[in-house]
């Protein structure tokens, strides 16, 4: 009996048959199982995705009005069906313009000025399947929208506005591209007036780099020499064929190429590369004539500029022009009140006029030498309104402290940055066997600070407001010339000497008045005077950040 159980044991143990029926029923049960899990995990995550749909709508909608921010976003949230689901909403500051920032760091909850709204969303899904494997019967959500206001506005300072002349700006542009230019009044009229939009002249660079398919922040980082952002800006400029035909005129004048720029200090970006704009986006309107200048000084860096005018100035018998630009700034952009680019200034510039004129009395020639320097005049983006599709924005200019001199400054004392060449020397005025004339004059032109409000026809027509000092005469020159302190040999002159001098000087003036203010329009300046444009103001709605 022991021997026959041992050996069916043995029996039992050796065989195989239906090994397979139980291997297929534990199996079913763990597949079971597993989809059982699966079909809990699609109702997680279709859930997961309707509440962050949710949230992200509401983010959106407490965005547009940060004031508003808790009741919209709570009515939004009811609206799609979590009334009932704890939800928190803060409001804050984003800030896009921190490319080295995380954008999960770039909002901040209290900061101010406030655009941007965060909504925070719990809720639980309820699960079937699980709960037969001892998991448990709801799974807790927890999803969070950020969205921020698109509100900016883009600007440009110290624009000239005004006819320049030909012969003056002809000799200085060619001077700093390394050109000669015949381009004629109408040309530089043209020039004026023409506005191109920004992002317009990136998209027509962009072929000339090997850039076809990159974004707007790629071709801001590239760089581009000058034939071929004058070909950009001619493409950028269709439809005004007057303004095309003036860009074309340089262009063939253009010996070569010409040096490289970088292109993110001359396009009127500002922080559009972090926002971002998709390819086509329309960007700020900017006039032609101050891509042009600032392109022209970029190519030729803070070098000295010396320009000959000759005899063609009207009362003088020669002029010689001697320039110096110090960093150059660029319009803004499209930036937003309080962000690091909402400030925005004009070039420090240099310049001497060494003029010579007919002297009374019969005493030869009159020798004249004016120095001006130019500091930086700024612009300020402090507020944004679009209330009711009416756009507004306040801007905070101020004009640049002027310096305007008769005094012996050498031309190789004119530079870009650093001090200033010594002005205490009086200048040479007539030089004879027997007599000298010098004299000195010193004038200083103080900083202004005005707040300036554009309302929506100002942006549209693109109406220049200006910041002047308080001081200013008619004539600049001719204020300044008025005031010099002559002496012959020393000592002081005669009553009919003096007369003479002053009507001497009083028919040069406009001559040197032209001279001044054409060298200053042409690079983007005026003297004493801030003129403030609004490229462009950008009402959006709130657009999802994170």
């Amino acid at each position: 009996m022991i021997r026959r159980i041992a050996d069916r044991r043995h029996r039992f143990g050796a065989a195989q048959g239906g090994n397979v029926a139980i291997l297929v029923a534990l199996g079913s049960t763990l597949l079971l199982g597993a989809a059982a899990v699966g079909i809990d995990l699609g109702l997680v995550v279709q859930a997961r995705r309707k509440a962050q749909g949710a949230a992200d709508i509401a983010a959106m909608m407490a965005a547009i009005d940060p004031t508003q921010a808790d009741t919209m976003a709570r009515r939004s949230l009811g609206d799609n069906g979590y009334g009932s689901a704890t939800a928190t909403v803060d409001v804050g500051t984003y800030d896009a313009s921190q490319p080295g920032v995380a954008p999960s760091s770039r909002f901040r909850p209290g900061a101010s000025p406030a655009n941007a709204a965060r909504v925070g969303l719990s809720t639980s899904v309820p699960v079937t399947f699980g709960r037969a494997l001892g998991l448990a019967g709801a799974v807790p959500l927890r999803v969070t929208g950020t969205a921020a206001s698109a509100r900016f506005a883009a600007f440009s300072v110290g624009s000239g506005t005004l006819q320049v002349n030909n012969a003056i700006a002809n000799a200085l542009l060619g001077s700093l591209l390394g050109a000669q230019l015949s381009l004629s009044v109408g040309d530089y009229n043209a020039l004026l007036g023409a506005r191109v939009d920004g992002l317009r002249v990136l998209d027509a660079l962009a072929p000339s780099l090997n850039l076809q398919a990159a974004s707007y922040t790629s071709i801001v980082q590239a760089s581009a020499s000058v034939g071929q952002v004058l070909m950009a800006l001619r493409v950028a400029a269709q439809g005004n064929a007057a303004a095309v035909n003036a860009l074309s005129g340089i262009l063939n004048a253009l010996p070569n190429a010409g040096n490289t720029v970088p292109i993110g200090q001359i396009a009127p970006l500002g922080d559009a590369a972090a926002l971002a704009p998709p390819r086509g986006f329309g960007g700020p309107t900017v006039g032609l004539m101050s891509i042009l200048g600032a392109t022209a000084s970029l190519a030729n860096g803070q070098n000295q500029v010396s320009v000959d005018l000759g005899a063609s100035i009207p009362g003088l018998l020669s002029t010689r022009l001697t320039l110096a630009i110090g960093e150059r700034r660029r319009s803004s952009g499209w930036v937003r009140p309080g962000g690091p680019n909402a400030t925005v200034q004009t070039a420090q510039t240099r310049l001497l006029i060494e003029a010579t004129a007919s002297a009374p009395l019969g005493l030869g020639t009159l020798s004249l030498s004016i120095y001006a320097e130019v500091a930086p005049a700024q612009a300020t983006l402090r507020a944004l309104g679009c209330a009711g599709g009416a756009r507004q924005a306040t801007i905070d200019a101020q004009t640049g402290l002027a310096t305007l001199a008769v005094a012996a400054v050498p031309r190789g004392a004119v530079i870009g940055g650093g001090t200033g060449p010594d002005l205490s020397q009086p200048a040479a005025l007539i030089a004879l066997p027997l007599v000298n004339v010098s004299g000195r004059a010193l004038t200083t032109i103080g900083s202004t600070t005005q707040t300036l409000v554009f309302n929506e026809a100002d942006i549209a027509n693109h109406t220049v407001r200006t910041v002047s000092s308080t001081g200013l005469t008619q004539s600049l020159t001719g204020s300044l010339l008025g005031n010099l302190s002559l002496a012959i040999n020393g000592i002081g002159v005669s009553p009919l000497l003096q007369t003479s001098l002053g009507a001497t000087f009083a028919a040069i003036a406009p001559g040197l008045d032209l001279v001044l203010d054409t060298t200053l329009r042409t690079i983007g300046l005026r003297l004493g005077y801030a003129d403030v444009d609004v490229d462009g103001v950008l009402c959006s709605q709130a657009v999802l950040v994170q």
